[in-house]
């Protein structure tokens, strides 16, 4: 062979001996445990990459992945999620992270970057293969995982999400005064921790001195969602005695129960025993042991509070109107009930137009099988209209002995042999019928006969009681900042406490013990706010008499009274008199309908729910026009002018003191006219007033027609 064909067969062959390989898809996904996610829930993440094990080489360089929206770990070290089995083609490579979603709904997440190197061919030489090499990039599917909101968070939440615990330690639970004392808490666990600001606060009493700033360490042992937060309180106690740490609570959310748990550390006992010098503070002095005008005041208070609102006056007096009326109306419902019951022709009236169908129905003449069954229907009839007494009479029971020819001749239809009605039988029956004409109808005023309205007297007794009991009431931050506050809010309560106080600080003392009583009216439960009423009346020099001025909870009577806002007692009189009424009303329904137990299980609530009734009206009048939904405070001394004019002063005929309180009947531009309780009126400015419950600076409208209402 020439060299030249010989040049060319070789080169032939080794351009046909280069075989392409078909390359297998490299596919990458991520991987969530198959479970709901919580919003702040640390989970496990895998990025799997699905690779044909024939040509897979191996990964070069570093993952590349942006994982916000999430927040996760470096990803840990690449792993064979299973040896191959024998003859398979197909293998798993998968990395492993955790991670985290902070805001719930459908999240996505951006592809990974791995750089892989593949066999893409081989070269057949003559005497072995060589493969050939390439590394390509690959970039896996995106990430969508669909992120829960957590449910409504309880108070205390500090948006703590995972699995944590919390430890409460002191250096020594027995020292002396003036020696220090370390107060360590510390929250660990594996959860959302760069959501985690801080600690929850604590509180500490007040014979203790807190020395420096509370030092906060944290661990994270080289990972983001493992740590550690702890703080570091050094306390010094001022007094001897036995003091309780409180105990340290964290509210968290478990995202494997999918409930918000409590970890608490149970609280710490501190036994202090005198210092070689003996107490460094002087004895503690209970503000209730000092006079009113020495006492200082309370401390502001946090956060909202609203105090429940008095129903207003027309539905009150409408109310108390209304049970009674319905109680009556029920009564007399009764008695009608009863006296048509026992009407004596109630029976004979249905029976008297009963007879004139049947006597219409046998005149046409029907079969022999109805016929009997109309005879029956007569002679039932003709005993209830005839009012008998007997369910089958004799013939000669009737009086009119035509009356009892035709019963004879229907008995002998009904029983006897023949079997046949007389031709004229229908036409006498239905003679006879209309001779006796309709019985009398039935009088309504029988119902007011004393059997039928006074079925027992204890339903008159108790109905006078009701009377009595329901009729007994129905005769009777910075100042500027605060005061937007409460007229936003007129029954935040203590915002009212926190505007009292901001005054007392002006030296206001008249108009801080207004908004300091009417804190107290709203919650009189309070101690600070009853604290902070008795201190500013005494220093606004508020010396009013008991019903002309904002109760003072000094006595016993006072305290019985602040044990609820007139507000609540109001509520209370309407409730207990509702109970009233159902209780006399299933008394009485008993008396006309017997059931068992009813009429005592009646009366008895009856008799409990009007000892309510008098308990909360006697509360309810111990405030006066405090009850009203209209109230007021008139803040400063000052006149009630018979106009709303201003007229001089000393010319006015009332002469207030600071601290009355009314009711506002009507308005007049900025003028209100207030009503006393003692039924004195008079007209006033509408800035010398503190509304109790309603907005300051409403205009009122009037319960009549007035030319000087607006």
């Amino acid at each position: 062979m020439s060299p030249l064909r010989s040049t060319l067969a070789g080169l032939a062959l080794a351009a046909s001996l280069v075989l392409p390989v078909q390359a297998q898809p490299v596919t990458g996904a991520f991987e969530a445990p198959p479970k709901p996610l919580w919003a702040g829930e640390v989970f496990d993440l895998t990025l799997a990459w699905t690779v044909d094990w024939s040509t897979f080489g191996n990964l070069e360089g570093e993952l590349e992945w942006e994982s916000a929206p999430l927040a996760a770990e470096p990803w840990g070290a690449p792993a064979l999620r299973a040896p191959p089995a024998p003859g398979a083609s197909r293998a798993v490579i998968e990395f492993k992270t955790r991670a985290m979603a902070l805001a719930p709904g459908l999240t996505p997440v951006a592809p990974a970057r791995q750089v892989m190197r593949l066999q893409t061919g081989v070269v057949d030489m003559e005497e072995y293969q060589r493969a050939i090499t390439e590394t390509r990039t690959i970039e896996s599917a995106p990430g969508l995982f669909r992120i829960r909101p957590l449910p409504p968070a309880p108070e205390g939440f500090l948006g703590a999400v995972g699995r944590f615990e919390v430890a409460s330690a002191v250096e020594a639970e027995e020292i002396r005064v003036g020696e220090s004392l370390t107060w360590r808490v510390t929250l660990s666990g594996t959860g959302n921790w760069p959501a985690i600001s801080g600690l929850p606060a604590r509180q500490v009493s007040r014979d203790f001195q807190v020395i420096g700033e509370p030092e906060q360490s944290e661990g994270a042992d080289g990972t983001l969602f493992e740590r550690a937060l702890g703080e570091t309180v050094t306390l010094v106690p001022q007094r001897a005695g036995r003091y309780v740490l409180g105990a340290f609570e964290v509210v968290a959310f478990d995202p494997d129960t999918g409930r918000y748990v409590r970890h608490v550390a149970p609280p710490i006992t501190l036994e202090v025993l005198p210092g070689p010098n003996g107490d460094l503070l002087p004895p503690e002095i209970p503000p209730d042991a000092l006079p009113d005008e020495d006492a200082p005041l309370p401390p502001m208070l946090k956060g909202e509070a609203s105090a429940p609102a008095p129903p207003s006056d027309r539905l009150f007096g409408g109310a108390l109107l209304a049970a009674p009326l319905g109680l009556l109306g029920l009564w007399i419902g009764l008695a009608f009930w009863r006296a048509y019951e026992a009407d004596p022709y109630r029976r004979a009236r249905a029976a008297h137009r009963r007879l004139a169908r049947t006597l219409a129905r046998l005149a046409q003449d029907p079969p022999a099988a109805e016929a009997r069954a109309l005879v029956r229907d007569w002679q039932r009839d003709a005993a209830l209209r005839l009012r008998l007494g007997l369910a089958a009479p004799a013939p000669d029971a009737f009086e009119d002995p035509r009356w009892g020819d035709l019963w004879a001749q229907a008995d002998r239809f009904l029983y006897g042999r023949a079997g046949v009605l007389p031709q004229d039988w229908t036409r006498r029956a239905a003679e006879l019928h209309a001779a006796l004409g309709p019985p009398p109808p039935f009088r309504p005023a029988t119902a007011l006969r004393r059997p039928n309205l006074l079925p027992a007297a204890a339903g008159l007794a108790g109905l006078a009681l009701f009377l009595v009991t329901s009729g007994a009431h129905a005769q009777e931050m910075t100042a500027k900042a605060l005061t937007e506050r409460v007229a936003e809010t007129p029954l935040d309560w203590r915002a009212r406490h926190n505007l009292a106080i901001a005054l007392a600080a002006q030296d206001r003392w008249e108009e801080a013990a207004g908004h300091a009583a009417v804190a107290f009216v709203q919650n009189p439960c309070d101690p600070q706010a009853r604290r902070l009423w008795l201190t500013t009346g005494a220093k606004a020099g508020y010396s009013l008499a008991p019903g002309a001025s904002v109760p003072r909870p000094r006595d016993w009577r006072g305290r019985a009274i602040a044990v609820a806002s007139p507000a609540v007692w109001r509520w209370l009189v309407l409730g207990f008199a509702g109970l009233t009424v159902l209780g006399l009303g299933a008394g009485l329904y008993a008396r006309y309908r017997p059931v068992r137990h009813l009429v005592r299980a009646g009366l008895g609530l009856a008799a409990v729910a009007a000892i309510g009734t008098m308990i909360s009206a006697t509360a309810l009048a111990g405030y006066g026009a405090l009850g009203s939904s209209q109230a007021v405070v008139i803040w400063g001394a000052g006149p009630l002018r018979p106009l709303p004019v201003d007229t001089p002063a000393e010319a006015a005929e009332i002469q207030l003191a600071g601290g009355a309180v009314g009711r506002v009947e009507r308005s007049y531009l900025g003028w209100r006219e207030v009503r006393l309780g003692d039924g004195r009126t008079g007209w006033t400015r509408q800035e010398n007033l503190i509304w109790v419950w309603d907005r300051p600076g409403r205009e009122v409208s009037p319960p009549y027609s007035t030319g000087l209402a607006r």
